[in-house]
């Protein structure tokens, strides 16, 4: 089977030689000093991962993110940087970059960071061609999202960066209403296809740098890297909104609405630890429920 491809563009010989030395048992490894070189092999090869420096000797800064995507806008992007160039790895990542990396390179962040941009990239294909993407190490069989076990892994990386950093994040716990309801109904088959489609919605919402998953049941958790808790309510109130409007399908072609209840906490503000941050979002989310549902509420206010 062939090797997925990693293109790595750093003007440090000493950089492209660490990382590479790193990656080349399970990825076939492209290097290059300059832009201009890196720019000719992504336009020949079928790169699946692109790791860069932002400040090449000929393009600097966004640009070098803006380039890349003009020709693919589909390949993750990851950016290196030094731990006092942070800011400008976030800014790169609301331009479009996938993540970042640090140096000196933690070799279990780094092969999570590939990882994951590889699993995300082969998910949202497979939405795209309306197939189900079911590798059990990672993704849940029935929505195709990241299952709790990754999910979990998922957390504990960003806990560890913000702490590093430091650094904020916002988790979303999302909660179908009424769910028993719709599977007592109309059957597990219509409420099989509720938690199917519901999945599909959130890939399709989320940012490059959030991550989705299949918490367990009618639930799903999605974490906002770099986001604040007002941020977090207003992308959280967009997705309660979409879902509402949307019209499921359930047995015998009867269409229906559903609603979700969202609870938001944020880790630095609300929690210090990722046990905190669950807990914490998970009781704004029941405070939704004892609300009336069909609302987000974030953790420590009363609506």
């Amino acid at each position: 089977m062939e090797k997925e491809k990693i293109l790595i563009v750093n003007g440090d010989k000493k950089v492209r030689q660490s990382l590479e030395k790193l990656l080349k048992k399970d990825y076939q490894v492209f290097t290059s000093p300059t832009f201009k070189k890196a720019f000719e092999l992504y336009k020949a090869e079928h790169i699946n991962t692109v790791i860069t420096e932002l400040n090449t000797d000929e393009t600097k800064g966004i640009e070098v993110i803006t380039k890349f995507q003009e020709v693919r806008s589909d390949i993750p992007i990851i950016v290196v940087t030094t731990h006092n160039s942070v800011p400008m790895a976030v800014q790169a990542m609301k331009a479009g970059a996938y993540d970042y990396i640090t140096t000196p390179f933690n070799t279990d962040e780094l092969g999570l960071v590939i990882l994951h941009a590889m699993e995300r990239k082969k998910l949202q294909e497979e939405v795209k061609e309306g197939k189900i993407y079911q590798e059990m190490a990672v993704t849940d069989s029935l929505t195709g999202l990241y299952n709790r076990r990754y999910f979990d892994e998922l957390l504990i990386r960003e806990e560890a960066r913000a702490k590093r950093y430091p650094q904020q994040f916002s988790l979303l716990m999302i909660d179908i209403d009424d769910f028993k309801k719709f599977n007592d109904n109309y059957g597990h088959p219509s409420g099989d296809n509720i938690l199917k489609t519901v999945g599909q919605i959130l890939l399709r919402r989320i940012r490059n740098t959030d991550y989705v998953a299949r918490y367990g049941g009618e639930e799903f958790c999605i974490i906002a890297p770099h986001t604040g808790k007002k941020n977090a309510s207003v992308f959280a109130a967009r997705i309660m909104d979409i879902i509402a409007k949307e019209k499921f399908t359930l047995s015998d072609a009867v269409q229906a609405s559903i609603t979700v209840s969202i609870g938001v906490a944020n880790f630095n503000d609300d929690a210090q630890t990722k046990e905190e941050l669950l807990k914490k979002s998970d009781d704004a989310m029941y405070q939704a429920k004892k609300l009336g549902k069909n609302r987000v509420c974030l953790f420590g206010t009363e609506s």
